[in-house]
């Protein structure tokens, strides 16, 4: 009686999507914390030609938190949702606000949806905040301004352009530090500003006033193709950290300048933006004028601007209102 042998060969093919190189996202079940920090730190570095500094440096700013909470929890290797909740739980021990944990927590998610299928990733941050929480008020009043304006301070100091920037930004419709840090002399024609945010890329165009041009006629050179003297760098990487670098220095100066100036409110970059649109909403322009001045893409993310303003007029609208409503009837 002869031996029969049989031998079963089972393979199985597990299919991981298309090449993201090749513009498709790739389609899994089970994402590799290994495989997504490698494959989303080669995808940044091409990603760099097409978006904005900012936003790379969003996510670079992410995933460099994300990659420490990592290395210090127990080693699990598979980003799920549990991941997630954990690096949550790690930022706020970590004593870092709210909307800066939202922050990182948008950007990982972007990260995510750009690299693989949205459907796998979408019930993932399901269990984390992804919204924005009410800040501290950063307007400051008219008067606040008026004192900074007075204020004598050395000519050429970088006192005394930290204190320019500032007023000019208000000036400009709220235009915020970055668009002033790589605003070029081709953008004023015509008596007009007009720049592109760099945050979202829509178009203002603001018209010179007298007060703009006594400011800009004090900075603008021929040895530079920017306006104010903040970039000097050739390469966009080095324009980026100089422009980070002068934020950081232009915000401690503020708070120095706002102690020269007796000033009690905190002040900030931030600072002009808010303060133009609470002022211009107190004087009753529309929100959706408000919006585009601000260059936002949605006027929902203007009412983050002015939504603490104490809006007498709202008692004086229902006060008018209720008062014909009564006479009606009587």
């Amino acid at each position: 009686m002869g031996l029969s042998i049989r031998f079963e060969f089972h393979i199985h093919i597990n299919k991981t999507g298309k090449d993201v190189h090749s513009g498709e996202k790739e389609s899994v079940n089970v994402v590799s914390m290994t495989g997504f920090m490698q494959l989303v730190e080669q995808e940044i570095e091409r990603w760099k030609e097409s978006l904005s500094p900012s936003t790379i440096s969003n996510y670079l700013t992410a995933l460099r938190s994300f990659r420490q909470y990592v290395e210090s929890s127990d080693g699990n290797q598979e980003l799920c949702q549990g991941t997630i909740k954990g690096f949550e739980r790690w930022l706020k021990n970590h004593r870092l606000s709210l909307n800066t944990i939202s922050c990182y927590m948008r950007s990982l998610r972007s990260l995510l949806n750009k690299v693989y299928d949205h459907g796998t990733m979408q019930n993932m941050f399901g269990s984390v905040f992804t919204g924005r929480t009410n800040t501290e008020k950063r307007s400051v009043p008219e008067s606040d301004l008026m004192k900074l304006r007075n204020l004598k301070l050395k000519p050429s100091s970088f006192r005394c352009l930290a204190r320019d920037l500032f007023i000019f930004s208000f000036y400009a419709l709220g235009m915020p530090f970055i668009d002033l840090a790589f605003l070029k002399k081709e953008q004023i024609k015509g008596g007009k500003l007009t720049y592109y945010r760099h945050k979202t890329g829509q178009s203002v165009t603001v018209k010179l006033e007298p007060c703009m041009t006594e400011i800009l006629n004090r900075y603008l050179s021929d040895k530079s193709e920017y306006v104010f003297p903040i970039i000097k760098s050739g390469s966009s990487d080095g324009a980026y950290s100089e422009y980070q670098t002068m934020l950081n220095r232009y915000n401690r100066e503020l708070k120095k300048i706002s102690e020269l100036a007796g000033i009690q409110n905190r002040l900030s970059s931030y600072t002009p933006r808010h303060t133009w649109a609470s002022i211009a909403y107190s004087n009753s322009i529309d929100l959706h004028v408000i919006s585009k001045a601000l260059g936002h893409a949605n006027p929902k993310t203007t009412l983050t601007y002015i939504r603490q303003i104490d809006d007498s007029r709202l008692e004086c609208a229902n006060h008018s209102i209720l008062t014909k409503l009564v006479d009606s009837c009587e």
